[in-house]
């Protein structure tokens, strides 16, 4: 399980701002508001990048431990995709922001 933790991890937040987000623009009753829902799923990005990198250095280490030289380079794959998915989070949040001041927009005209 610990294998593919780090890309769960990863990943979770986008999906859940694609949820949460859509659901929160689209259904105007909800408890669900887009500003926290957006800032939650950030800060749980972050959080959740540095622990599958941790998890990941984890797994690298275990598999090596007979051999004290290691190649870095699945770390350095892990990191980039830490970063790329915070900016695919990031033009999701704009995306829907935009939507929904459009929606705003439109629905007072």
């Amino acid at each position: 399980m610990l294998n593919i933790l780090p890309l769960l991890l990863i990943i979770f937040p986008v999906l859940s701002q694609l949820i949460l987000g859509s659901y929160s623009i689209y259904k105007s009753s909800s408890s669900l508001k887009f500003s926290p829902v957006s800032w939650i799923n950030f800060l749980l990005q972050i959080i959740f990048s540095f622990t599958a990198f941790n998890i990941a250095d984890h797994n690298l280490t275990k598999q090596y431990e007979p051999h004290p030289i290691r190649c870095g380079m699945p770390l350095v794959a892990m990191a980039a995709a830490c970063f790329f998915f915070i900016f695919i989070l990031i033009i999701i949040i704009v995306i829907q922001f935009l939507i929904k001041r459009w929606r705003a927009k439109r629905n007072t005209v």
